[in-house]
C-alpha cells in the first residue's frame, strides 16, 4: 500500500463519523421519549436484528475483500452471487423471527415486543439484503462511493428513527421508521449492484466463494452468539426496564465502529495485496503494527476519558434516571481496548476459517459458563464481567496465532513501546479531566465538554512534545496525503 492505513481511509472515516453525529442523537431521544420498559422493548429487538443479521449472511459478502483484489476478472460474478445469497436470506430470516415467535416470548418475557415482532422481522430482513452494498464498492476499490453509501444509509435510519420516535412517541411508530429506511437501502443495492455488476452466477466462482465463506460464515454462528450471549442472559433474567439500564450500560460510543472497521478491512485489502506481491509472510507485520498503533491512539484515551466522565456522559446523554447503569458503563469501557487489535482481518486476510472456527466454539464454550456464573455472582454486571474475560482470552490466542502468519516472535507482533507511550499519556490526560468535571460549577453540557478538552490537550500536549503522534494520524489531517506507509520504527 502506497498511503498509511487511516490516510486510504479517510473517505470512510469521514462518512462514518458524520453518519455518528446523527445516530449519536438516537439513543439520546429514545431514553428520553420512551419509558423505560419501552425503551428495554426497542433493545431486544435490535438485539433480536443485529444476532440474526450478523450470523445469517454466512460470510458470504465479507468475502468480496478476499475474491475481489485476487480475482479482478471475476467480480461481476462474486458481487452478483452475494446478491443473490443476501436476498434469498433476508426472506428467511424474517420468516424465521416470526416463525420463533414463541421463543421469543419464553426468553424475553414482554408482550410489547411480542406484539411487534413482525416489524422486527420486517427491518431485520431488508437488512441483511442491503446489506452488500458498501462492501462491495469498498472491495472493489470505490472507497469514496462505499463512504457515502455508508453515510447515506446511517443518516437515512437515524433520521427515520428520530422522526419516528417524535411524531409517534411509542416503540412501534419507531420499528416502522427503522423498516423504511431499510427499505430504501435494499433497493439501491439492488439497482446500483445490480446494473453495475449484472445478476450473472459463474458456478466455478460461486464454488470458490462458497469454500472460503462457509466455514468464516460457520465461525459467525458462534462468534456472534458470544457476543451476545450476556445482553440475552441478563435481559432473560429481568425486566425490560432494567434490561434498559444494562442497555445503557454497555452502550458504547460510536467512535469505536467509526475507526475499527474500516481499518480492519484496509488492512485485509493491504495484506491481500502483499501477499498477491509474492512477499513473504513477515512483510505485512509493519501494516499490522501501524492498524494497532492507529486504532489504539484513540481507543486507550478514550477508555480512560470515559473511565472519568461516566456519571456526567449518562446523565446527558441518557438522563438521571439511568446513573444505575454508571458502574457496567465503567465495567464495559474495558472492551474498548480489546477493539485495538484488528486481529479478525488477520484471520480473514490470511484464510485462517478452521481456526477461527476452533476458536469460536473455545470461546464460546468458556463464554457460557463465565456469563452465567457471573450473573449469578454479582448480578448483570458480573455477566458482563464475565464476557469481558472471554474476550480477553480470545484475542491472547488470536495474537499467538497471528505471531505464527506472520513468521515472528511473540514478542514482536505488537508495537509494545508505542502502547506503553499512550498508555501514560492516557494517565496524563485522566488527571485534569477528572478536575474539570467534578469541580467546574456550570451546565452538564460544559463539564462535559470541558473535561474533554482538558483531556485532549493534556493527552495530544503530551504525544506532541514526546514526538508520540502516530504518522497516520497527521497523514490523516494533513492538506496532501501521506506518499508512504508510516511504519513503526520499533516494535
Amino acid at each position: 500500500m502506497s498511503e498509511s492505513i487511516l490516510t486510504r481511509a479517510r473517505p470512510l472515516l469521514v462518512a462514518r463519523l458524520a453518519g455518528a453525529l446523527l445516530t449519536l442523537a438516537v439513543p439520546m431521544v429514545l431514553a428520553r421519549v420512551l419509558v423505560p420498559a419501552s425503551y428495554g422493548t426497542f433493545k431486544q429487538a435490535w438485539l433480536l436484528a443485529q444476532t440474526v443479521a450478523l450470523v445469517l449472511p454466512m460470510g458470504m459478502t465479507m468475502s468480496l475483500y478476499y475474491f475481489v483484489p485476487r480475482e479482478p476478472g471475476e467480480r461481476d460474478a462474486h458481487v452478483a452471487q452475494a446478491l443473490w445469497f443476501h436476498l434469498v436470506l433476508g426472506i428467511a430470516a424474517a420468516a424465521l423471527l416470526l416463525l420463533c415467535a414463541p421463543l421469543v416470548d419464553r426468553q424475553f418475557h414482554n408482550p410489547e415486543l411480542s406484539r411487534n415482532l413482525r416489524w422486527v422481522a420486517a427491518f431485520t430482513g431488508l437488512q441483511i439484503i442491503g446489506a452488500p452494498l458498501d462492501i462491495a464498492w469498498n472491495a472493489s476499490g470505490r472507497i469514496g462511493a462505499a463512504a457515502v453509501a455508508r453515510l447515506l444509509t446511517e443518516v437515512a435510519r437515524g433520521a427515520a428513527i428520530l422522526a419516528a420516535a417524535l411524531v409517534g412517541g411509542s416503540v412501534e411508530a419507531v420499528f416502522v421508521g427503522i423498516t423504511a429506511a431499510h427499505l430504501l437501502r435494499a433497493a439501491w443495492t439492488f439497482a446500483a449492484l445490480g446494473r453495475a455488476h449484472g445478476l450473472r452466477l459463474s458456478l466455478p466462482a460461486l464454488r470458490r466463494q462458497a469454500a472460503y465463506a462457509l466455514p468464516f460464515g460457520a465461525a459467525f454462528l458462534l462468534i456472534v452468539p458470544q457476543q451476545q450471549l450476556h445482553h440475552y442472559v441478563v435481559a432473560g433474567a429481568v425486566s425490560a426496564a432494567a434490561f434498559a439500564v444494562y442497555s445503557v450500560g454497555t452502550f458504547q460510543l460510536p467512535v469505536v465502529d467509526i475507526l475499527y472497521t474500516p481499518v480492519s478491512e484496509l488492512l485485509q485489502i493491504g495484506l491481500a495485496e502483499v501477499e498477491g506481491a509474492g512477499r513473504p509472510p513477515r512483510a505485512g507485520l509493519p501494516l499490522f503494527h501501524e492498524a494497532v498503533q492507529q486504532l489504539a491512539f484513540a481507543f486507550l484515551p478514550l477508555m480512560g476519558l470515559l473511565g472519568v466522565i461516566a456519571p456526567a456522559l449518562i446523565e446527558l446523554l441518557f438522563s438521571a434516571r439511568y446513573l444505575e447503569a454508571v458502574p457496567i458503563f465503567r465495567l464495559g469501557i474495558l472492551s474498548v481496548a480489546l477493539a485495538a487489535l484488528p486481529l479478525d482481518g488477520v484471520m480473514r486476510a490470511r484464510a485462517q476459517t478452521g481456526y477461527m472456527v476452533a476458536l469460536s466454539a473455545a470461546k464460546l464454550a468458556a463464554t457460557v459458563p463465565l456469563v452465567v456464573g457471573g450473573l449469578r455472582a454479582a448480578g448483570p454486571i458480573g455477566a458482563l464481567g464475565g464476557w469481558i474475560v472471554a474476550e480477553a482470552l480470545a484475542r491472547a490466542l488470536m495474537l499467538h496465532r497471528a505471531a505464527r502468519l506472520f513468521e515472528v516472535p511473540l514478542a514482536r507482533i505488537l508495537p509494545v513501546r508505542a502502547l506503553a507511550r499512550q498508555l501514560a499519556a492516557t494517565g496524563v490526560g485522566m488527571a485534569p479531566a477528572w478536575l474539570v468535571v467534578r469541580g467546574l460549577d456550570a451546565p452538564l453540557v460544559l463539564r462535559v465538554a470541558a473535561a474533554c478538552l482538558a483531556f485532549a490537550a493534556a493527552y495530544l500536549g503530551l504525544s506532541w512534545a514526546r514526538g508520540w503522534l502516530p504518522a497516520g494520524w497527521i497523514s490523516l489531517f494533513a492538506t496532501r496525503r501521506a506518499r508512504t506507509v508510516a511504519a513503526p520504527s520499533e516494535p
